[in-house]
C-alpha cells in the first residue's frame, strides 16, 4: 500500500485490527515510525507527547500500559537477555518493537509485522504480515 502523508498513515493505522497488541515495526529511517507509535499510544489512552524513540535507552514504558523497545543497537539475543528486556516483554499486553531481531525466539502471541519503506520524501510503501 502506498502512503503519501502522515494523515494517510493515520488512516492506515485506524484501519488496522485493534486486536493486535504486539507490533513489530520494520522500516527505514524517517519512515514516520514515531508518528505511528504515538497513535498506538493514543489508542491506549496514553498521552502521545510522552512517546520518544528508545534508541539509546532500549526501552520506554508509557503509563504501565505500553512497552516500547528499540532493538537496533542490540548485537545479540544474549544482550537482550542480559539487559532484562526479554523478561519485560512478558509483563506487558501491549508491545511495540522497532527493528525486531530474533522474533522467532521472542515467543510473541499474534504479532502484527509492519514493514515501512521510504520511497520518496513524501511516499512510503507499507505492508503487513
Amino acid at each position: 500500500m502506498l502512503i503519501r502523508s502522515p494523515e494517510e498513515m493515520y488512516n492506515y493505522w485506524k484501519s488496522l485490527s485493534k486486536k493486535n497488541k504486539v507490533l513489530l515495526l520494520k522500516w527505514e529511517l524517517w519512515a514516520w515510525k514515531t508518528t505511528l507509535i504515538k497513535w498506538f499510544a493514543e489508542w491506549l489512552w496514553i498521552n502521545p507527547e510522552k512517546v520518544q524513540s528508545p534508541t539509546y535507552a532500549y526501552v520506554n514504558i508509557y503509563d504501565d500500559k505500553l512497552l516500547h523497545i528499540d532493538m537496533y543497537r542490540l548485537s545479540s539475543y544474549d544482550e537482550l537477555i542480559e539487559k532484562g528486556i526479554l523478561n519485560q516483554i512478558s509483563d506487558f499486553d501491549n508491545v511495540v518493537i522497532e527493528w525486531p531481531k530474533w522474533e522467532n525466539e521472542l515467543d510473541l502471541e499474534d504479532p502484527l509485522i509492519i514493514q515501512i519503506d521510504k520511497i520518496s520524501a513524501q511516499d512510503r510503501e507499507v505492508s503487513e504480515k
